[in-house]
């Protein structure tokens, strides 16, 4: 097998080549695997003496002296030998022409080997000064080792001697570490035992074969898990992958179960074929059994009586093919030996060792179903796969792993012969499981197989009816299709309380559906009724946690002493149930804090949410966590890092079914992008959130209807209507800077129109900068109406982010009719409103504003305020890295004939340049044209098409193309 860059081996490399002096014994040992020979060969560079390999063939008769006639082959033998070195014409006969004539044959075969093993002895002490290494002596010749326990004792003061061995190999006749006692003192000797690599040394290994998929410490952890450390299967694993790869880089870049390449698949079964029958037959069973098990259990499976197994596990833990899992279990090596094991079993003898698993497992007093799941599926066993894989499910939902439950249900329903009620019965589970987790489509795809199959009655459609429309609402972010599915379950579920209870409280929550907020107080108030009916209190609390997210999304006061308490303060023992419903409980209240502008709050929540979920039992919650503190650093305006940190999880492919936090992700990214400067991303990103704007692409089949599919056949995501909002006022924000104000209303109206009709107006405050729009359109009456029932809708909220944006229209109107001093008081409170919160961006923003009221003012009487405004909104869009605004900024202050810098706070590239050859060259080397950065930056095309090539000349370069964009 091809070799692989030395790595976690600095130690015993810097050891072996110390140890490797003159009139030294080296001893190097290790597993079959452990880079024995690859650590040997470091020898070889740099040749400070000459080396001479050799190495010990396996076979049953191997022939005399094999390793030592290897590697005298190209020895320098000198001249003017004794003769007793004549002996060895028949062992090296390419030295003949250096070596004396043949002495008389021997009169006794011991006589014989004793002049071989003086010739050969005076033949290495005769040598330059050299390295003799010998190869796996575990199979070493009788011949051999005869030699190696006369040499030591007489080892020649110029050559170093390095012996390489497999311990689990050795045979017991031939202790090799018995010939460093044998040495005459002051001879110097060491033994070095190699074993597995760590999950640093595998990824330093791994960033090596698979440069272009920049290999993670995740990456390295799987492959460590898979193959044990082991170098050897490491290596020919990521170059097995290397070679595979095509495209794209993959993510991650070494999957759980990762592609067995032929060689190492082959090298693991002649291991295997190596063994004997019984030792075989223990080994399979184990692979089988697949994780640790008791003697007598591999016994039984393996189907041995004590005396055999006892012999047959010496020798597989001597193989290294199983190793010790706890006091008394015993487990394949590796993952990696147990999969190909496996695979190699012929199909009969596959199913009766599943089969006698399944029954040796079954006996025990607490059954493992989900592993008897397994071995009945393996056997071809179908009722019992499908029994036992329902109660391991149960099991594991009883426990919190409901990732695991999930596994285990969608394995089951792939059987094809299952009975309809039994579909039902999976199908329901699954979707009960799938509610804590990140990828709900499977459990969608069944639900509603169940649904459709005919000849079930509608008394029992409504349990599955409901956890599909859960599922469509929080992980699918299907709104208005969750809506239809809860309704007719609301109905089906009438003599259920505590399920109706459930969809009622779900429907509660004002989402994207035109259900006016009167409509969700309605379901709320029934969905109260029905808990009490139903006497649960596990019911009672979901719908109280509802009834606190209802009164955080339209701002109500209430809302946060709503919440039920934690668990911990109840009397009585609180479930995992409790625990959970107080984490999304939790989550929901952080969500409005966020969107409300209660920052502080959203903290407390957010890290409540934490602490009674976590990343394995709940990942749904932990994963919406995570983003919303992302979105809370944005608006924080702590955006250091913040663009990688949301573009990886953004790209985890975990996440790829998660709607509600991929959009969250992809907005908070957007918002960066268009902030920092790169527009046509930002819009791209925005047009995925709102396919109807007017700036979808030209190649976009234009608008279509809620619920409509993607390119790749999912239904497009129906989004909560704040998330909307976001992207649309990112969007009128970015119209509005083209000087288009009457695209900035249409990004916004629809929703403007939406948020009048539910009545939930503190959902409005990412919509004003599209409302400000219409006073440039010529429509003011319309903008006054706007601010009038805005005003209105926010009465009796605690809302600081709307209340905030409210000022700003009013300050927009009073500006558009000429009432300066009106618009400056409103503006100032808002930027004291903004700083509170805090949000820098949009405090920054309200500067600006501020700076054109003092411009619009008559004779020029504020023109000295209005350049003092801009330069402080400049300095606070320079604190951020918010070049786009930053740019806009330093045109209006130009055009006051004010001279500008770059970007404060964001260093150029090179001490050489300019500040603004600095900023130009930043954005020419992430691949924009002149003309895309003359119209970012406000300049004309000439110029910076003059700046860049001043850069260029400055910097020795030729082209712009050798520029390097510099790290965000």
């Amino acid at each position: 097998m091809c070799s692989s860059p030395l790595v976690g081996r600095e130690r015993e490399r810097r050891l072996l080549r110390e140890a490797a002096a003159p009139g030294t014994l080296t001893l190097l040992a290790g597993a079959a695997g452990t880079g024995k020979t690859r650590l040997a060969g470091e020898l070889h560079d740099p040749p400070r003496t000459t080396v001479l390999t050799g190495h010990c063939p396996p076979g049953a008769e191997p022939f005399p002296f094999a390793p030592l006639v290897e590697a005298l082959r190209r020895a320098p033998v000198p001249a003017g030998l004794s003769p007793l070195c004549g002996a060895l014409r028949t062992l090296l006969p390419e030295h003949a022409d250096r070596l004396p004539a043949a002495p008389e044959t021997a009169a006794h075969p011991a006589v014989a080997d004793h002049r071989l093993y003086r010739a050969l002895t005076e033949l290495l002490d005769a040598l330059p000064p050299a390295v003799l290494v010998l190869e796996d002596v575990h199979w070493a010749d009788p011949a051999t080792r005869g030699l190696l326990a006369y040499l030591a004792p007489r080892l020649p003061a110029r050559l170093a001697l390095v012996l390489t061995y497999r311990p689990e190999d050795l045979p017991r006749t031939f202790p090799v570490a018995a010939l460093a006692a044998r040495t005459p003192p002051g001879t110097g000797h060491r033994a070095l035992t190699l074993g597995p690599l760590d999950p640093d040394d595998l990824l330093d290994l791994a960033r090596h074969a698979l440069p272009g998929a920049a290999p993670t410490a995740e990456d390295a952890r799987r492959l460590h898990a898979w193959t044990g450390g082991l170098p050897l299967a490491a290596a020919e694993t990521l170059r097995h992958l290397a070679a595979r790869s095509r495209g794209p880089a993959p993510v991650p870049a070494v999957p759980d179960r990762p592609p067995v390449p032929p060689a190492l698949r082959d090298w693991i079964l002649h291991r295997l074929h190596g063994l004997d029958r019984d030792t075989r037959r223990l080994v399979r069973a184990a692979c089988v059994l697949d994780g640790p098990a008791p003697e007598a259990l591999l016994a039984r499976v393996a189907d041995l009586g004590p005396a055999r197994t006892d012999r047959a596990l010496s020798r597989a833990c001597r193989s290294g093919l199983l190793t010790p899992a706890g006091p008394a279990d015993l487990a394949p090596a590796t993952p990696l030996v147990a999969h190909v094991c496996r695979a190699a079993l012929p199909h009969g003898k596959r199913r009766r060792l599943n089969r006698a698993a399944l029954e040796a497992l079954a006996a025990r007093p607490d059954p493992p179903h989900a592993r008897l799941a397994r071995h009945a599926r393996e056997a071809g066993m179908a009722q019992e796969w499908t029994d036992h894989a329902e109660r391991a499910a149960a099991r594991a939902l009883e426990q919190g792993e409901d990732a695991a439950a999930v596994a285990l249900l969608r394995d089951a329903l792939t059987r094809p012969d299952l009975a309809p009620r039994r579909r039902r019965d999976l199908a329901l589970s699954l979707g009960r499981a799938a509610l804590t987790g990140v990828s709900a489509e499977h459990a969608v795809a069944h639900l509603r197989e169940v649904l459709s199959a005919p000849g079930l009655p509608a008394a029992e459609r409504g349990e599955p009816r409901m956890e599909l429309g859960l599922l469509l609402l929080n992980q699918a972010s299907q709104n208005r299709t969750a809506r239809g599915e809860l309704v007719r379950a609301a109905a089906e579920l009438a003599e259920r309380p505590d399920l109706a209870a459930r969809a009622m409280c779900a429907l509660a929550v004002p989402r994207s559906t035109p259900d006016s907020v009167d409509t969700h107080r309605r379901w709320m108030e029934q969905a109260l009724a029905a808990a009490h009916r139903s006497r649960d209190a596990a019911v009672a609390r979901t719908v109280a946690v509802n009834h606190a997210t209802l009164l955080a999304q339209i701002g109500d006061p209430a809302a946060w002493e709503a919440q039920p308490p934690a668990p911990g303060t109840r009397t009585g023992p609180d479930s995992l149930a409790d625990r959970r419903e107080f984490a999304r409980g939790s989550l929901n209240l952080a969500d409005a804090a966020v969107m409300l502008g209660h920052y502080e709050r959203a903290d407390r929540h957010l890290d409540a949410a934490a602490a009674w979920s976590g990343a394995d039992d709940t990942p749904y919650i932990h994963e919406s966590v995570r983003a919303l503190r992302l979105t809370l650093d944005w608006a924080r305006g702590r955006w250091q890092g913040l663009a990688q940190e949301a573009d990886r999880r953004r790209e985890a492919p975990r996440l790829a079914h998660l709607h509600p936090v991929t959009a969250e992700l992809g907005l908070l990214r957007a918002a960066l992008a268009q902030a920092q400067g790169d527009p046509a991303l930002a819009r791209a990103l925005l047009v995925r959130i709102r396919p109807e704007c007017p700036d979808a692409p030209h190649g976009d089949p234009g608008p279509r209807p809620r619920g409509a599919a993607d390119r790749d056949g999912e239904p497009r995501p129906d989004h909560t209507v704040p998330v909307r909002a976001f992207a649309a006022g990112l969007l009128a924000r970015a119209a509005t800077a083209r000087g288009e104000p009457a695209r900035a209303w249409e990004h916004v109206e629809d929703l403007v129109s939406l948020i009048a009709a539910k009545g939930i107006w503190v959902w409005a405050a990412d919509l004003v900068p599209g409302m400000e729009a219409l006073l440039e359109c010529g429509r003011g009456a319309v903008a006054r109406d706007l601010c009038t029932r805005l005003r209105a809708g926010l009465r009796g909220t605690d809302a600081p982010a709307a209340a905030t944006a409210l000022l700003r229209l009013e300050a927009a109107l009073a500006r558009h009719h000429e009432r300066y001093d009106r618009a400056l008081l409103l503006y100032a409170e808002a930027e004291d409103a903004y700083r509170a919160m805090p949000r820098p961006y949009d405090a920054a923003q309200v500067r600006e504003a501020c700076a054109r009221v003092h411009f619009a003012r008559p004779h020029g009487e504020g023109a000295g305020a209005g350049v003092t405004a801009l330069r402080a909104a400049l300095e606070g869009y320079g604190e951020l890295g918010a070049t786009w605004d930053a740019a806009r900024v330093r045109r209006l202050l130009r055009a006051r004939g004010v001279s500008t810098a770059a970007v404060p706070g964001r260093p150029h590239r090179d001490r050489r340049l300019s500040p603004r050859e600095g900023e130009i060259t930043d954005l020419a080397a992430r691949g924009r044209t002149n003309r895309e950065i003359a119209e970012l930056l406000h300049l004309s095309p000439r110029t910076v098409e003059t700046h860049v090539a001043n850069a260029l000349s400055k910097l020795g370069l030729r082209s712009r193309r050798d520029l390097t964009p510099p790290p965000d």
